[in-house]
């Protein structure tokens, strides 16, 4: 009958229940809401002065810590009933909001913890230091350690922060002393209050996530639109005066000067393949670097945006040689970051120019001319250079790297084909690790020995099931007869995996890969030609279908500037060509269902890209 009673009273308790999810979610999401706002315009605008700032932080501080303690102590001294659950819960989220926010100082994260502390106390102080509310207490330090940590993470996964809600929730109220608060802690209060918990935080991230992710969003398109508008509205006129200025001075006091243009290479190819936006990101991201660097240095310099693309920079009274490290150091941050656009990372590099007064200039412009000068040769000799006056000084693609230096990561190339589609290819993509950055990057330099490519290769197969493998060669490796020959003996031995297709992008004529071709399929390896449609027309690639095995059709490569309905045509077009020469065709830069429908849809056997993972390393 008991049990009946309880069942009885569990039914009655629902609509009160979710009165209160209702009520506390509504005070909770327009409390972050006003938080987020204050946090923007503390840590967001960079034109406010400091005194403003840190009046902002000070409220940021006040708002969640006092205001989270002055809930609690208010309802710990007049609420004695159910309903101080929905009191305290949402004093809870008040104090535990900020760890979800970065920018803030290690005094101010110390208070924001030690509030939290101060709330356990207040709640379990009758049983403070019993065994288990002492494990209790430090598992509860190190879940909002770990929230602080991961907070990006909870941003992006909803799943992760509604389980870390109620594992919080879940060491706090049932390790509360029977009598706490003025009244009597039961098993089933301290459920009903992690039950309100976990729903009022499932509710609260659920709206918040994507609030905050279109905010990061609009932001971000308003600090690309800003930074054109700031492009449209540098004056070329100042900086020339500027630029006099310090010349001058320089004469005068015969002081040294030394002087450097950037230019990016290919930005336009950037802009074409990934709207104007990305290449603001990426022109964004770039000056943000410099600006690093530069202050990093401790040298004094001047920094001049002249074009969308180019950069002067002056070191007044530094000699070329102090320079140059700081030039090389600007040179290499770009050409070995990542430039993050719509979940897509854009790789570019860039070209420098570099000079120094001389006693026989009379104009600024005899600087200009030499590092225009500088300049075009490190173009001329391939880009991603520089070059002092007329000495190409960095860019040499001879530098010296052991194996250790290399890693190959994992692209899948998937069946989809099968109602579950499941991992059919390993695409090989080369990295090299960057001890500055502490991460892997793309490699400066791709054409690595054939050894060194196999046994790479050799070390990947040992941690994987599948053991088939596309391995990408540039132009030059694929007309060496060495390499042809050394990855077909790999190919046939015991050692070898059970397929390996070799994947090129630039098309050599068709007699070389005539040539190539007949080595490979004595090895009953295939040749798959990469971004047909994109970097490969159907002209260039006409003349070698006879001599290859496969194509790759990049999505990704045609998004700006084809709508769905011409992307599907494409695709469909180079599916058919690929069918009429009885080639295997992969649709690459798969990303959403909706690609992944569309694939299944033309009946193409294979896919790759974003929407089954990033490439990664096996280990």
């Amino acid at each position: 009958m008991e049990g009946f009673m309880t069942v009885e009273r569990l039914y009655a308790d629902i609509p009160i229940f979710l009165v209160r999810v209702m009520v506390v979610s509504f005070f909770s999401i327009g409390f972050i809401q006003f938080f987020q706002r204050l946090w923007n315009a503390t840590f967001d605008q960079p034109n406010i002065s400091s005194q403003r700032k840190w009046i902002r932080r000070i409220a940021l501080t006040l708002l969640t810590v006092g205001l989270g303690t002055f809930v609690h102590l208010d309802a710990m001294l007049f609420v004695h009933n159910d309903s101080a659950i929905m009191y305290h819960n949402w004093a809870l989220f008040i104090l535990i909001l900020p760890l979800l926010f970065g920018g803030f100082s290690k005094l101010e994260i110390v208070i924001q913890f030690l509030a939290l502390i101060q709330i356990w106390y207040m709640h379990h102080a009758p049983n403070m230091f019993e065994p288990l509310t002492l494990i209790a207490l430090v598992l509860f330090v190190i879940s909002i350690v770990l929230l602080k940590i991961y907070r990006e993470k909870i941003i992006r996964q909803w799943g992760i922060g509604v389980l870390g809600a109620v594992i919080i929730a879940s060491i706090f109220w049932f390790t509360v002393p029977e009598y706490s608060m003025g009244m009597k802690v039961t098993t089933e209060w301290a459920l009903q209050a992690v039950l309100l918990f976990g729903t009022m935080v499932a509710f609260v991230l659920g709206y918040w996530i994507r609030h905050y992710r279109e905010d990061m969003r609009k932001r971000q398109l308003e600090r690309l639109a800003d930074y054109e508008r700031g492009i449209k509205n540098n004056s070329y006129v100042d900086h020339q005066k500027e630029l006099q200025e310090m010349f001058k001075k320089a004469q005068d006091t015969g002081t040294d000067l030394s002087f450097a243009t950037f230019d990016l290479d290919n930005i336009k190819k950037v802009n074409d393949r990934f709207g104007r936006l990305a290449g603001n990101a990426v022109l964004l991201g770039t000056s943000e670097i410099m600006k690093r660097v530069l202050s990093d240095s401790g040298i004094e310099y001047q920094l001049f945006l002249t074009s969308g693309e180019e950069y002067n920079v002056v070191f007044p009274g530094s000699k070329v040689q102090d320079a140059l490290p700081v030039v090389e150091a600007c040179w290499q941050g770009i050409r070995k970051s990542e430039f993050a656009y719509e979940d897509r990372n854009i790789n570019v590099t860039v070209s420098v120019g570099l000079t120094a007064i001389q006693p026989e200039d009379t104009t600024v412009n005899n600087i200009y001319k030499r590092s225009d000068d500088a300049l075009l040769k490190s173009k001329q000799y391939g880009r991603d250079t520089i070059t002092l006056n007329d000495k190409v000084v960095s860019g040499m693609p001879h530098e010296e790297k052991s194996l250790s230096d290399y890693c190959y990561f994992s692209q899948g190339i998937y069946d989809i084909a099968k109602e579950e589609p499941s991992m059919y290819y390993h695409e090989l993509l080369l990295r090299t690790y960057d001890s500055m950055q502490k991460r892997w990057i793309l490699p400066d330099y791709f054409e690595i020995p054939v050894w060194m490519q196999i046994t790479l290769l050799k070390d990947f197969m040992e941690h994987t099931d599948v053991q088939n493998f596309n391995l990408n060669l540039t132009a030059s490796q694929f007309e060496d007869i060495e390499v042809a020959r050394a990855l077909t003996q790999f190919a046939k031995s015991s050692e070898g995996p059970n397929r390996l297709t070799i994947e090129i992008t630039d098309l050599k004529d068709s007699q070389t890969t005539r040539r190539i071709s007949a080595l490979y399929r004595s090895a009953d390896m295939k040749i798959m030609i990469d971004d047909v449609g994109s970097d490969n027309s159907f002209e260039l690639v006409r003349g070698a279908l006879p001599y290859v095995n496969g194509m790759k059709f990049a999505m990704q490569n045609l998004r700006k500037v084809a709508s769905d309905a011409e992307l599907e045509e494409r695709v469909n077009f180079w599916y058919k060509t690929a069918q009429e020469n009885n080639l295997d065709f992969i649709l690459e830069g798969v990303e959403t269902e909706d690609d992944l429908k569309m694939a299944k849809k033309l009946g193409i056997p294979y896919a790759q890209g974003y929407f089954f993972g990033k490439p990664a390393p096996v280990k």
